[in-house]
């Protein structure tokens, strides 16, 4: 997966709340509920572990512990499924087409123009 710029972010990273959220699109639904309750009080709503703690009730490293096996299983959920990785390939492979498209479009005439269109609706809006 790649990585976006790693600018500081208090104690977390851009890149790595940006990992993190892909990871909680695809396999949020396999973690624990409080697993998930806990990630996302700290990616999406930026509480922090202390406010977390007390929300729920349970100790400061409770929610660290939480945090870092939700992380973990995250992780080895994409290690082991890459639903992720083969989401953001495929994105760029529709990216490089619907360009490919576009200088067809340019090139072509009138009837050639039309079956690109036919192709590109067909891959695209399926």
């Amino acid at each position: 997966m790649k990585k976006i710029d790693r600018k500081s972010l208090g104690d977390i990273v851009i890149s790595d709340v940006f990992e993190i959220n892909m990871l909680m699109d695809f396999y949020k639904n396999l973690l624990s509920v409080k697993q998930q309750k806990v990630l996302s009080m700290y990616y999406d709503y930026d509480y922090s572990l202390t406010e977390i703690a007390d929300q729920l009730d349970i100790s400061k490293q409770a929610v660290s512990n939480n945090i870092k096996r939700a992380e973990l299983r995250l992780r080895f959920f994409e290690k082991n499924l890459k639903l992720v990785k083969n989401f953001m390939e495929k994105k760029e492979k529709d990216e490089k087409l619907k360009k490919l498209f576009t200088e067809l479009r340019k090139e072509g005439n009138d009837k050639s123009k039309e079956i690109i269109d036919e192709i590109s609706s067909i891959i695209f809006d399926a």
